[in-house]
């Protein structure tokens, strides 16, 4: 892995939909406290590269570019879990 940044776009362009995309924006948006409308932006790629840049510091995106490469390569949902969700077991 290189930039967490470009590390996090590229995977996304690779695997993710566009849904997926757009949701891991709003869980950025929601982990910093912004307001997803305020990723700027022409696409959602551009607005998660903005988010991303922007509203994170570098741990966190190395943080983040690991979980979604590890959880695409294993075919799970590439976005985390909302801040403060409960996770119920089945």
């Amino acid at each position: 892995m290189g930039d967490p940044v470009d590390d996090i776009i590229r995977i996304a362009s690779l695997t993710m939909s566009e849904d997926e995309a757009d949701r891991l924006v709003g869980w950025i948006a929601l982990r910093t406290g912004r307001s997803k409308a305020l990723a700027a932006g022409d696409d959602t790629l551009a607005r998660l590269r903005h988010a991303a840049e922007n509203w994170m510091d570098d741990d966190q995106r190395r943080r983040l570019a690991g979980w979604i490469a590890r959880r695409t390569a294993l075919g799970e949902d590439p976005v985390p879990p909302a801040p403060g969700a409960v996770r119920r077991g089945v």
